[in-house]
């Protein structure tokens, strides 16, 4: 069975959120390839990403994964539990991104996140997003930052 979608229709459903938690995501299982075909699209292709026999053998266990793979995936996430409508949105950047623990080959993800603060625009709002990511139902993250996203509502013709 399908979960339902969390939905937002219009910027002040966005203001009503704010010191809000928003959603916990399902596990989501990494895999080794996931690791691997972000890497190639990245063009970051150190041997604890690619080489299983060594990176079982180093300080890591396992094969990891770089710290803006889960910066990557959030995205995706974040679009399979809200639905925004009437208006629309813009990336607009990130602070305080910390990668604190590795995420390795295996581990079961799942994202948290939160509506930190709303803050009024001359045209529409800016939203600053909590999200930490936690591995394997740890309580403590092993990435954690905020991002802003401007909205606008959405014009109808």
């Amino acid at each position: 069975m399908s979960q339902q979608k969390i939905q937002l229709d219009g910027i002040d459903s966005l203001r009503a959120l704010e010191g809000e938690a928003l959603f916990c995501s399902k596990p989501l299982v990494v895999t080794t390839a996931m690791i691997q075909d972000f890497c190639r699209s990245v063009n970051q292709l150190d041997w604890f990403h690619f080489d299983e026999q060594r990176a079982k053998q180093s300080s890591f266990g396992a094969i990891v994964a770089p710290g803006m793979f889960t910066m990557s995936l959030i995205h995706s996430v974040f679009f399979e539990h809200v639905e925004l409508h009437n208006m629309k949105a813009l990336f607009l950047g990130t602070d305080r991104f910390r990668i604190l623990k590795p995420v390795k080959a295996g581990d079961s993800l799942t994202l948290r996140f939160s509506c930190h603060k709303v803050e009024q625009r001359e045209q529409g709002i800016a939203v600053h997003w909590d999200f930490s990511w936690h591995v394997n139902d740890e309580t403590s993250p092993v990435t954690l930052g905020n991002f802003i996203v401007r909205y606008w509502p959405q014009l109808t013709p």
